[in-house]
């Protein structure tokens, strides 16, 4: 039996550069360690933070958990790896380009609409324009900190995130 790393011991593994933090053996030690809990399904989201704060995005109401907030990212498609993944979610829920995954924020776990058992990979990134938001898939964007995230509609898991991207 294959004997998998801990979020601290993988954040370890992490050094600052460009799309390289997630290389080949932190990308199989996640998914190694997920597939090992008998998760099949992953999804990767972004932390990215300016003036002390992160950008969350709010789901439309029609949508799987509708109105709550949470962090660009998405599925990880058959084939694809974090990183590709990490970079095209981003894109493609923000027009924000990532220029540096800068740290591992751990992962959790959850079910997804259609009941799949899903880990969920949190990384921080930077972006050079941060304030160029658009919007593809949601109705809302905004930056929060913590006090920000009294009134909002956000999961424990989200805010554990956020608060450890941003102080």
């Amino acid at each position: 039996m294959t004997a998998y790393p801990t979020t601290r011991s993988l954040a370890a593994l992490l050094v600052k550069g460009a799309m390289s933090l997630i290389g080949e053996s932190l990308e199989s030690q996640l998914t190694g360690a997920a597939r090992n809990d008998g998760i099949r399904r992953f999804v990767v989201a972004a932390l990215i933070v300016a003036d002390g704060k992160g950008l969350l995005l709010r789901r439309r109401p029609n949508d799987f958990k509708g109105g709550i907030y949470e962090l660009p990212g998405g599925v990880v498609e058959s084939g694809e790896m974090l990183a590709p993944a990490l970079t095209r979610e981003v894109a493609e829920e923000t027009g924000l380009t990532v220029s540096e995954v800068s740290a591992y924020l751990g992962s959790f776990d959850y079910r997804s609409g259609s009941g799949e058992a899903t880990r969920q990979f949190n990384f921080q990134v930077r972006v050079p324009q941060p304030c160029d938001v658009r919007l593809s898939e949601h109705d809302l964007y905004l930056w929060a900190g913590r006090e920000e995230l009294a009134g909002l509609l956000v999961s424990g898991e989200t805010r554990r995130v956020l608060l450890a991207g941003c102080g």
